[in-house]
């Protein structure tokens, strides 16, 4: 499934498609009530988030952003917390932040996760998605993060193989990057290209460095975005 939902990503006319292309895996995955919003950039507006993507009601939307938003605990958790949490789990210290959690219930957001979105030079966005159980959104967090993190990589830089060649990839980091696309863990990659494993890692970690990004996932949607992915590929 993940691997064609990269395929879907890399084929996105542009980025609006890109985020409809996750906003269909969400709901493939049952869950109908989810936001994407990246971190406003301009200055004065740094702690603002600009939603791409919302199914939320506009009712709730509304009350959100008519003042509620300036307690919500899931979002100033996920300013500081790395990885994706269980909104049962965030840290909910004040009463505004109570109250705001109940209204969240009222609005039928009991249930859900959240993740930070980290990419090369760190916060830059984050995603919420709401289910019917916390046992529900817990089995699929890693899949929601996982596909999030793919849409989001591309989202925020256009990438081509036009673009990738000024980061000056060697070959063999191409060919790490093809194979990663492919699900392949760090000693097959070695095996199929005939090096070690901690040379896989030495490549990986340039291909991080270079590219500025922080995940096989990343890695994996940008080999799909600009055609290493593809058998029929040409490395330079």
């Amino acid at each position: 499934m993940f691997a064609d939902y990269l395929e879907k990503l890399g084929n996105a006319a542009d980025e609006s498609q890109e985020v409809l292309v996750w906003s269909n895996a969400m709901s493939d995955l049952g869950f109908d009530k989810h936001m994407y919003g990246i971190r406003a950039q301009e200055a004065g507006r740094v702690n603002e988030h600009l939603v791409e993507s919302t199914s939320f009601s506009d009712d709730w939307l509304s009350a959100y952003y008519g003042g509620l938003h300036k307690v919500d605990p899931v979002v100033a958790h996920s300013i500081v917390h790395p990885m994706p949490f269980i909104w049962s789990d965030c840290p909910v210290e004040t009463p505004e932040q109570r109250a705001f959690m109940a209204d969240a219930a009222d609005a039928g957001l009991k249930h859900g996760v959240s993740a930070p979105l980290i990419v090369g030079s760190g916060y830059e966005g984050a995603v919420s998605v709401s289910g019917d159980s916390n046992a529900d959104v817990r089995d699929h967090m890693m899949a929601i993060y996982s596909m999030t993190c793919a849409m989001h990589v591309l989202r925020v830089k256009n990438w081509s193989r036009d673009t990738l060649k000024a980061f000056k990839l060697t070959a063999r980091e191409q060919e790490v990057m093809r194979w990663i696309a492919a699900g392949k863990d760090d000693w097959t990659i070695g095996s199929i290209l005939g090096i070690s494993e901690n040379g896989v890692h030495y490549h990986k970690k340039n291909i991080f460095r270079k590219l500025q990004l922080s995940s096989r996932v990343a890695v994996a949607a940008v080999a799909q975005k600009t055609g290493i992915a593809d058998a029929n590929y040409r490395f330079w």
